[in-house]
């Protein structure tokens, strides 16, 4: 995991200066190491190094491979070993213990259908300095980010938009439909745009190849994967629900597996719900299976105040470290701290969020102080699982009449007069009588909320977009802390299958997430898995911004030219008079953005 970024320039040579300056803005990526080069005058490659596999001096980067490729790559392919034997066969010889050198003479040997072999997470640039080609590439999921601009004949690329301000006379710009879009509906980090002007996101699963004034006359990257549900009515069958579920347990567990390797000391992220304990867990039986007693280390944020208690998952978090018997580690976020730490999150994320965050930076910073390099994390379940209640809604839409009837009293028993049973319910009657058509225009004119779509649709929707915005927190805050965040749920192994089981088996009587509940009963505490509330990381945001950081807020949201351009006065009295906290903190993230990267001062 590191850092990369560096300038093609069509034109000019490229200054050498200037690409240490470029890798040097990002290096708390990679704070082992700064490497940087120039290859035939045009093409400078930068990186920064968070050493995880062969720390010698053998595994810097930019890496040359037989003289004729080089490569700036952030991420991991956990599978190298695998790949690494493969190629043996076809006479590849290997200088290094990295999975660098994997992805060359991979590129060498099969060309862009490398892509398709590799499991993990991937940003990287290969230069071929013989055809003077360059090959571009991210991974399937976006875990990984890279963002791009054109200025003056030069194409920039990099980790982190910040590493564009340390080009000779470039200087970042809003993007105001962006900022616009962001106040009225939030992220949406699977766009191609950025809050800042012609920057632009290089998007997931794609790739590019083609010679260097191709890139400038005709950039087109290609999509070299893409997913699909299964969008079958199935009716539910416990055997086959028993045979998924032990698919599902053996595909993370090699997940797993294959996301312990490294060379150095490998930790968890635990909150407290069925995810991140199934990790734990895992980790743990691949100790014990390989006759390791160390004791694993796990690291999570709590709350202990009595205002912000509604946050906590202690007692989560207390039966599975003591079931799995690790060594775990807390943090309490404090109020007092965060106006310090806010600014150094949005430093590293760049985009404006929707939130401040604080619990998972705070895990990251507590993993960072333990002097843990990698966590392995529960994010990816929910949105291939239906974890999230409203999910419940989908589910319910498309139901026949007596599995409507037989669902919801579950779902009643389980959650009460729950809204999204409710909503559920009504649209599965009015879809039932009416017709789906006729059924969502009365749904969106009169009751005012979108009518669902079928379970495993709106699992893809989310697939593609909301998940994206977790990856890309996950990313900019571990690597914000200096750690390398891997998330087994993000196995295309496991991703393709779970996209292939029906909706049936992901929503079952009431239980959200069915099979992963089925496939850890028994292993972990039953106070675990069959747990009905979710939280997710929390944070008291409406405590402080309402209370002792109040001040803090509106003295930033006041000082900001670019809430005032974007909002009228009244509308940003009206949002700091209210109670209602998602305006304000969007306020605040896009001042934080401003004072951050666009004042010149």
């Amino acid at each position: 995991m590191c850092g990369i970024t560096g300038v093609i320039s069509l034109k000019n040579k490229v200054d050498v200066d200037c690409l240490q300056r470029m890798a040097k803005k990002i290096d708390h990526r990679g704070p082992d190491g700064i490497g940087f080069d120039v290859f035939n005058e045009k093409v400078g490659l930068g990186h920064t190094r968070l050493s995880i596999f062969d720390l010698s001096e053998a595994g810097k980067q930019p890496m040359s491979y037989q003289d004729k490729l080089v490569i700036t790559y952030n991420g991991e392919i956990y599978n190298f070993l695998e790949l690494k034997a493969e190629l043996n066969t076809f006479g590849h010889e290997f200088k290094t213990g990295t999975d660098t050198e994997v992805i060359l003479a991979s590129y060498q040997q099969w060309g862009v259908d490398c892509l398709k072999r590799f499991n993990g997470m991937w940003a990287f640039v290969i230069y071929d300095k013989v055809k003077d080609e360059v090959f571009i590439a991210r991974d399937r999921f976006g875990q990984k980010p890279l963002y791009y601009t054109f200025y003056q004949d030069n194409f920039l690329f990099a980790s982190e938009i910040k590493s564009f301000m340390e080009f000779e006379g470039y200087e970042l710009e809003p993007n105001m439909d962006y900022l616009e879009r962001f106040l009225n509906k939030g992220v949406c980090e699977w766009s191609s745009e950025t809050a800042f002007n012609k920057v632009l996101r290089f998007e997931k699963a794609q790739y590019f190849q083609g010679k260097v004034d191709v890139l400038f006359e005709a950039f087109m990257p290609k999509t070299y994967w893409s997913i699909k549900n299964n969008l079958e009515n199935k009716k539910f069958n416990k055997d086959e629900a028993r045979k998924i579920a032990d698919k599902y347990y053996g595909l993370l567990k090699d997940s797993v597996r294959i996301r312990c390797r490294a060379d150095v000391e490998v930790g968890a992220a635990l909150s407290g719900g069925l995810d991140s304990s199934s990790v734990v867990y895992l980790i743990n039986e691949i100790l014990k299976e390989s006759n390791n007693q160390h004791l694993q280390k796990t690291f999570s944020s709590v709350y202990s105040q009595k205002e912000t208690i509604e946050c906590d998952e202690s007692s989560h978090i207390k039966k599975v470290t003591s079931q799995v018997k690790v060594n775990s580690f807390t943090i309490e976020p404090q109020e007092k701290d965060v106006p310090e730490e806010h600014e150094k999150r949005i430093y590293v994320t760049e985009n404006p969020p929707d939130g401040t965050g604080m619990s998972g930076w705070h895990t990251y910073k507590l993993i960072n102080n333990s002097g843990i390099k990698i966590s392995l994390d529960g994010q990816g379940a929910d949105e291939q699982l239906a974890g999230y209640m409203f999910y419940v809604s989908d589910w319910l839409t498309y139901l026949s009449f007596f599995s409507l009837l037989k669902e919801t009293y579950y779902g009643w028993k389980l959650y009460g007069l729950n809204k999204y049973i409710v909503k559920g319910f009504i649209c599965s009657l009015l879809r039932q009588f009416l017709g789906v058509r006729l059924a969502k225009y009365i749904v969106e004119k009169y009751l005012k909320f979108v009518f669902p779509v079928k379970l495993n649709a709106g699992l893809e929707r989310d697939f593609n977009e909301s998940l994206v915005n977790l990856l890309h927190y996950a990313d900019h805050s571990s690597m914000g802390n200096s750690i390398e965040s891997r998330m087994p749920f993000m196995d295309y192994r496991l991703v393709e299958f779970l996209a292939s089981v029906p909706a049936c088996y992901k929503i079952h009587n009431g239980w959200t997430k069915y099979i992963a509940r089925l496939a850890f009963d028994g292993k972990l505490d039953n106070s675990i898995t069959w747990r009905k509330d979710k939280m997710g990381w929390p944070v008291p945001e409406k405590f402080w911004l309402l209370g002792g950081l109040r001040t803090w807020l509106e003295e930033l949201v006041d000082g900001s030219d670019l809430v005032r351009k974007l909002l009228t006065p009244e509308a940003i009295r009206s949002f700091k008079d209210s109670e209602e906290i998602v305006m304000k903190l969007r306020m605040l993230n896009i001042a934080q953005f401003e004072k951050l990267f666009l004042n010149k001062k």
